[in-house]
């Protein structure tokens, strides 16, 4: 739970700015401390300073005006591109610009700036009979604060213009889907038989009496704390299944959990598994793949809606989509068990599958690339990539499926026999990797992986 309220956080425009304007008016303060503190003013290179007080908070006044209206600037550069992306590529990418702190830090520095000029004006007098000596070192700091302040004006226009564009959103959006790919996924060679576990939950379920826990309010599921409850269920000598899985849309009243335990459940114990299950208004890429994965679709298919006809754009979605599907193909999930200390299976929970990947992958696709010729054999290539790199059968079963569903729907669709001995060419080079792929393990156990 920590961990997705720190996610929401790092999500948020304020937050960033926030610790960053603060630390600059501790920063402020602590070299006021040492003007205090030592005597600066008679240091020789401070002669080389021509100016009062007066030109100081002159000074100090220009550059603090100027970083406020800079600040304005960025805001609403950030509105618009903000704007643009999502009315290009669809909402669901508004979370990675979100995400991305250097933009942030940029914001942080602005504001923060005008923070530190308001604090140094603050205690500068003007008056013609004060005593006040210059602080050197916190106008100094000031100045330096405005100039990386300009800086970083520049830098936030580059990365702006930079993050807009088609290709660098897919591939951010790519490389963040492999980076939760590795911290997720588990390496293929580590082998465990999960016959063998779902026997022994049938076992230990046998025969005891169910009780259900329902939805108490809507939402999708964000997390959910499954060391929080296997401790219950250990604790009160219970097995629990899980009836949902992270990035599922959840209703009021619909059953989410089965409780197995041989006693009646007191009247507080639905709220105090409920509390293990984080539900909110939207999805994130916390603990869902599937998360990455259609933020990736969404671009792809409105570049191969009607109105924008985009196909190259759909086959770099394509591409990122196939390299993560590949590397899937590398990796074992996680399994559907798990046990206590002593052992003893305590939750069966739903997991995200390489199947279910496939199926999300390749469904909407296909349904939407019908009679784009480009986008269908590219799809069928696509394929062939994957099986070529996959190491599991079952991988490959479920990839050669959606081949042969490509290629019954190209049929009907394509109107040149050139594209259609184009794509059953495709199709074959499928066929052949896949047999090649049965060949190697014929004797892999499926239940394994």
């Amino acid at each position: 739970m920590i961990r997705l309220f720190w996610e929401k956080l790092l999500t948020t425009i304020w937050f960033v700015p926030a610790l960053i304007s603060t630390g600059l008016v501790l920063f402020a303060i602590g070299l006021l401390s040492l003007d205090q503190q030592f005597d600066v003013h008679n240091w020789s290179w401070t002669s080389t300073l021509q100016i009062g007080t007066v030109g100081i908070r002159q000074v100090l006044s220009v550059t603090t005006s100027a970083i406020i209206s800079l600040t304005g600037v960025v805001f609403s550069i950030s509105v618009v591109a903000l704007t643009l992306a999502a009315n290009q590529f669809g909402s669901k990418i508004l979370y990675n610009f979100l995400r991305d702190n250097k933009n942030k830090v940029v914001l942080g520095l602005l504001i923060g700036s005008f923070l530190y000029g308001l604090a140094l004006l603050s205690v500068i007098d003007t008056h013609t009979d004060s005593s006040q000596q210059i602080p050197f070192i916190s106008v100094i700091g000031s100045l330096v604060l405005t100039v990386s302040a300009v800086i970083g004006l520049i830098y936030f226009i580059h990365n702006i213009s930079t993050t807009i564009q088609a290709d660098q959103i897919i591939s951010l959006i790519g490389e963040e889907l492999n980076q939760a790919i590795e911290k997720t996924l588990l390496d293929l060679d580590d082998r465990h038989t999960i016959q063998s576990a779902k026997q022994k939950w049938d076992i230990a379920t046998h025969a005891m009496p169910v009780k259900t826990i329902y939805a108490a309010t809507s939402g999708y599921v964000e997390f959910i704390d499954l060391a929080k409850l296997n401790k219950i269920a250990e604790k009160e000598n219970q097995h629990i299944e899980l009836l949902l899985r992270p990035g599922d849309f959840i209703i009021e009243n619909a059953p989410i959990i089965r409780i197995y335990d041989d006693e009646d459940i007191s009247e507080t114990y639905p709220n105090i598994v409920r509390l293990c299950i984080s539900l909110g208004r939207k999805r994130t890429p916390f603990n869902d793949i599937e998360f990455a994965i259609m933020q990736l679709l969404q671009i792809a298919l409105r570049a191969l809606s009607p109105g924008i006809n985009d196909s190259l754009t759909a086959i770099s979605c394509i591409d990122w989509l196939s390299s993560s599907l590949g590397r899937m193909a590398n990796k074992r999930f996680p399994y559907d068990y798990l046990e206590d200390q002593n052992g003893i299976i305590r939750i069966k929970k739903h997991e995200f599958g390489f199947a279910d990947a496939a199926d999300t992958m390749f469904h909407p696709l296909r349904q939407n690339a019908r009679g784009n010729e480009m986008v269908m054999i590219h799809l069928l290539e696509t394929i062939s990539r994957i099986l070529q790199v996959n190491k599991n059968p079952q991988y490959s079963q479920a990839l050669f499926h959606h081949a042969e569903l490509i290629l019954e729907a190209s049929k009907e669709s394509f109107q040149s026999t050139s594209d259609k001995n184009e794509l059953i060419k495709r199709f074959d080079k499928c066929q052949k990797i896949f047999e090649q792929s049965n060949a190697r393990f014929p004797d892999m156990n499926q239940s394994e992986i």
